[in-house]
């Protein structure tokens, strides 16, 4: 064999290998997204007003699953009931939100595209009014 042949044997083994990494990388990048696609499908979260009025549970993307009022609900006006109702409403949404950015951190890495994203949609689409989860 010439050594023209030999290179060009490790040229293509080299090539091979680059081409099986680009398929792997690419399938656990597969595997991430359905991943994450699962959690904006199944993902929960929950707040709680401070003093226990109200505790809801809302979805990726801002849908409600579960609205509860406890008995200190009784004692606030309506007005009031209402705005509490509305802030833990918002604090959930936010919870789920930044839960669904943090998850696609742990898969694709911190600093990736789509975490970043992510963190910047839950910060303006769904601002925190401040509420415990």
């Amino acid at each position: 064999m010439s050594d023209n042949t030999f290179g060009i044997d490790e040229g293509f083994a080299a090539a091979r290998k680059q081409l099986d990494d680009i398929n792997r990388q690419a399938q656990q990048n597969q595997a991430r997204a359905q991943a994450l696609a699962t959690d904006v499908e199944t993902l929960v979260e929950s707040a709680r007003s401070p003093r226990g009025e109200v505790t809801v549970h809302a979805k990726v993307g801002g849908k409600l699953a579960g609205l509860e009022f406890g008995p200190a609900a009784e004692a606030l006006t309506l007005q009031a009931l209402a705005q509490v109702t509305l802030e833990t409403i918002a604090q959930a949404q936010h919870n789920a939100m930044s839960t669904l950015a943090d998850r696609s951190a742990e898969l694709f890495g911190e600093e990736s595209d789509i975490a970043t994203s992510l963190k910047s949609d839950a910060r303006r689409g769904y601002p925190s009014p401040g509420l415990e989860r």
